[in-house]
């Protein structure tokens, strides 16, 4: 299947019975989850080294739910390794207190969230969000702020009964998000901080080539929807994604498969604790790559150099061979003309 062809099977007019098995999960559609410690070595560390494989045992990943946002790197490919994507976790209850995090969304109060129906009560009265499917949990929210970045593996996902929110829902959520944010800004000025305003994301100039979280290449939120854009989907912008560590995720479609919803809280948790594992993984990786570099003043060429060459050589034979015969071409048509003439 191409990507055309999934575009074509995306669009928001087909009726659920007409979308079916796919290889990606629709936006908008809700999946269950849980992070694969063991697919995040391989897309980072080529499958990781002893170490790490053994560390990666010992991270209990629990199961989470939430809604894909959008796709952040044009179009799915259903025939790559990897897609990344957007997803916004939900939550059973009100958002719970987070001072241990390191960054400014330790000032988030239970009412940053907004009820999902058939729940309707929140301090804020606002708007409960409506969904195609009641989902299996009674009480639930969907946290505002909270995006996460992942990397997922084409697979056949079955839709056509799977809970939806619609665009026009999404754009609530996202009114809402932009409201909370400019309520920490707030929090951080009160608390002689002084206001944050808009700027660039930074880009992660040691040797790792990953960040935290979101809220750590972006140190600062705007007070509209825009600036909220301007963050949370920053990965659109292709410099960025080699910044943001983006973990693997296991999906299901089945949302009956959750007996106990875990709590986004925890999520962030497991993403830090693998992502320096992955982090340890990949500075062994240089240091053993080391020696070899070394060995190059050495006269010993490091196998890719060999590649390398072998392909220049192929090359420069090829480049002689057209050479050569655009000379007879010439000297061909230069002897006709001189005959005609």
């Amino acid at each position: 299947m191409s990507s055309y062809e999934f575009l074509s099977l995306m669009n928001d007019d087909q009726d659920d019975d007409e979308r079916g098995v796919v290889p990606v999960p629709w936006e908008g559609s809700f999946i269950a989850f849980s992070i694969d410690p063991a697919a995040t070595l391989r897309y980072y560390c080529r499958g990781g080294d002893t170490v790490a494989k053994e560390l990666v045992q010992t991270l209990a990943c629990k199961q989470y739910a939430g809604y894909c946002v959008q796709w952040t790197a044009g179009l799915p490919d259903p025939d790559a390794a990897f897609n990344r994507m957007w997803l916004r976790p939900i939550q059973i209850g009100l958002t719970k207190p987070r001072p241990n995090r390191m960054d400014k969304f330790k000032r988030k109060t239970p009412d940053m969230c907004i009820p999902i129906l058939p729940t309707t009560e929140h301090p804020l009265g606002r708007t409960p969000l409506p969904i195609s499917h009641p989902l299996p949990w009674s009480n639930c929210y969907q946290p505002t702020i909270d995006e996460f970045d992942v990397l997922v593996e084409p697979q056949n996902y079955e839709y056509s009964d799977t809970p939806r929110f619609s665009s026009a829902t999404d754009s609530a959520i996202h009114r809402y998000t932009s409201e909370d944010v400019k309520r920490i800004n707030v929090m951080e000025a009160e608390c002689s901080v002084g206001p944050l305003e808009v700027q660039d994301p930074v880009v992660n100039t040691s040797d790792s080539d990953s960040i935290e979280s979101v809220g750590d290449y972006a140190p600062s939120l705007g007070d509209d929807i825009d600036a909220v854009e301007n963050i949370f989907f920053s990965s659109v912008n292709a410099p960025m994604w080699s910044k943001i560590f983006t973990p693997a995720i296991k999906i299901n479609s089945d949302l009956g498969v959750i007996k106990v919803l875990s709590d986004p809280v925890e999520l962030w948790d497991e993403h830090a604790a693998l992502k320096r594992i992955v982090d340890e993984c990949k500075a062994r990786q240089r240091a053993a790559s080391r020696p070899l570099e070394a060995t190059c003043g050495q006269g010993v060429v490091p196998p890719n150099q060999v590649a390398q060459r072998s392909l220049l050589s192929s090359l420069s034979q090829l480049g002689a061979k057209f050479k050569r015969a655009r000379t007879k071409l010439v000297g061909v048509f230069r002897f006709e003309t001189a005959v005609r003439g």
